[in-house]
């Protein structure tokens, strides 16, 4: 089972390749464990046995079930055996046996009752067998059974009375099969019933009637299976089902109220699917979830009010979609998520509070988008943001305030962007980041750089991966920690000279002056004591005007001068002029 934020789930193949590498290393588990009680006075050859109620039998010369099983015996584990076949009353003198389990042994064959006189068990466990087939003869007797997993075998289909003497089931698992439907009234004698898992499986539709029994279940897992939609009743008798997991399917579409009967989901899974569109009411009346996972399916866009109706999620992730932009008010109702991830998708821009009423948000991932800027009010209010991730996106600049309010914020990715520098002081209100990824980006070294080498070389540990030297070309591949000061000074751009726009000579000026310049001397503006009366501009190398865009430049420009700093914001605007 694949947690959100997490690896991709693994194909029916590799996750029956799992099992057979794991499972069996069960046993060994547990007869490490068995030998710190010594071995039993009795034992069937070619077993070990522990504790007089604890028995391994394992290796390909067991081919039947051995003789002189103790009476007492609560626990009977098959490891890697030959056994093919059971038959009836098989284990008939082992009364006491609680638990039972097959892993890796090639079964093939039930007979009747297979299992009959084994009153007290509880567990049974089949792992990679060769059964295709089951009836309901061959679990006479098992009345008491709570536990029953046949896993990776292949079972294509069951029969409705499959389960009518196991009615005691608090548990099944049916993963790894062949199963491509589900018999109308295969679960009406379950009705105890709390954990289902039919994952991996080749089901392609359920229909509205099949878990209508199950009034107890709790969790159900329907993942890696075919299924392409769902009724709209499927689900409305699960009103006590905590957890569904839905990844690894076909579904493009979710049927107005398919979770409105479900006041105690507290998680829900929908990976991996082909989903294009939500309803703002899909979700509406889930107000115990906590983990909502939407990740790899078509999605461009969330729409407004989706969220209204889950108060009370901590996380959610909607990664490897199509969206573009976020509702302003989307997350207003969550203040108790803690971690949000909406990293590769197509976000160019995000709305100014998009973020607000977050105030339990400790993680925060938005790498491999398409964001170019971030607002500076974009994160404020995030008071307790612990990681905050922007990697392989496109940003060229960042404000010196964007991380403002961030005081707990203790993890920074930036990497892989377009960044050439960042703001002196950007980190001034981050007294707990200790960590920086900044690598991937064409940092300038100059003497815009000089805060941020600076502060990196406060503490060496911060910067986890190397950042290096874009330009000028003496300091490319220099460590932004190792580059010396002297050596990050601004040299005149030669594209200056492009500019028309010319500064006054203050020395020539009738009135008392200032000239304020930005360190690169891109933006100079002349001011006396009560007015600014001349600007001078020279985009950076590279930013271009664009008609066809209503807002073709805007940024804040921090300028010194003799007289005082000053903080100005400058837009430029280009409009084709309409023909008379």
């Amino acid at each position: 089972m694949a947690l959100p934020g997490g690896p991709a789930p693994l194909t029916v193949k590799e996750q029956k390749g799992w099992w057979r590498v794991r499972e069996p290393h069960l046993w060994f588990c547990l007869l490490a464990v068995g030998l710190l009680s010594g071995p039993a006075r009795t034992c069937p050859a070619a077993c070990q046995c522990f504790g007089e109620t604890t028995i391994f039998c394992t290796g390909g010369a067991i081919e039947d079930v051995p003789p002189g099983i103790p009476p007492n015996a609560t626990q009977l584990v098959f490891a890697e055996t030959s056994l093919q076949s059971l038959c009836s009353r098989a284990f008939g003198n082992s009364s006491a046996l609680s638990t039972l389990r097959f892993l890796k042994s090639p079964l093939r064959s039930l007979a009747e009752a297979a299992f009959g006189g084994l009153p007290h068990l509880q567990e049974l466990v089949i792992s990679g067998s060769n059964l295709s087939a089951l009836a309901k003869e061959h679990f006479s007797g098992l009345a008491n059974l709570t536990r029953l997993a046949i896993k990776f075998s292949p079972l294509a289909a069951l029969e409705g009375s499959l389960f009518n003497n196991t009615s005691g089931l608090r548990s099944l698992h049916l993963q790894g099969s062949q199963l491509q439907s589900l018999p109308p009234d295969i679960f009406q004698p379950l009705q105890g019933l709390q954990s289902l898992h039919l994952t991996q499986n080749l089901l392609a539709e359920l229909p509205e009637e099949t878990f209508e029994p199950l009034l107890l279940l709790q969790l159900l897992h329907l993942t890696d299976n075919r299924l392409s939609r769902l009724l709209p009743k499927t689900f409305l008798p699960l009103e006590k089902l905590q957890e569904l997991l839905l990844d690894g399917n076909q579904l493009t579409d979710l049927p107005r109220g398919i979770f409105s009967r479900l006041p105690h989901l507290r998680r829900l899974q929908l990976r991996y699917n082909a989903l294009q569109h939500l309803r703002p009411t899909t979700f509406s009346s889930l107000s115990s979830l906590t983990t909502l996972a939407l990740d790899n399916n078509q999605l461009s866009d969330l729409p407004d009010g989706l969220f209204e109706g889950t108060p009370n999620l901590t996380r959610l992730s909607v990664t490897h979609n199509h969206l573009q932009t976020i509702p302003e008010r989307l997350f207003a109702n969550l203040s108790s998520l803690s971690r949000l991830d909406l990293s590769h998708n197509l976000l160019c821009h995000l709305p100014t509070g998009v973020f607000q009423g977050l105030s339990a948000l400790t993680q925060l991932r938005l790498d491999h988008n398409s964001l170019s800027a971030l607002p500076r009010e974009v994160l404020a209010n995030l008071s307790v943001l612990e990681v905050l991730r922007l990697a392989h996106n496109n940003f060229t600049t960042l404000q010196r305030d964007a991380f403002a309010n961030l005081t707990q914020l203790t993890v920074l990715d930036l990497a892989n962007n377009h960044l050439a520098s960042l703001p002196a002081g950007i980190f001034d209100s981050s007294l707990l980041l200790n960590y920086v990824a900044l690598e991937g980006n064409p940092w300038a070294c100059d003497c815009r750089l000089a805060p941020l080498a600076s502060w990196l070389r406060e503490d060496r540990w911060r910067l986890k991966t190397g950042a290096f030297c874009s330009r000028p070309s003496y300091l490319e591949r220099a460590s932004l920690q190792e580059v010396r000061e002297e050596l990050l000074v601004c040299v005149p751009d030669p594209e200056a000279a492009l500019c028309k726009a010319r500064v006054q000579d203050p020395s020539s000026s009738p009135w008392a002056q200032c000239l304020y310049l930005d360190p690169a001397g891109a933006a100079r503006l002349t001011c006396s004591a009560d007015r600014c009366h001349e600007l001078s501009l020279c985009l950076p190398p590279d930013e271009h005007l664009r008609p066809s865009q209503p807002l073709n430049f805007s940024t804040a420009w921090a300028l010194d001068s003799p007289c005082g700093p000053k903080r100005v914001r400058i837009t430029v605007t280009v409009q084709e002029e309409e023909s008379p």
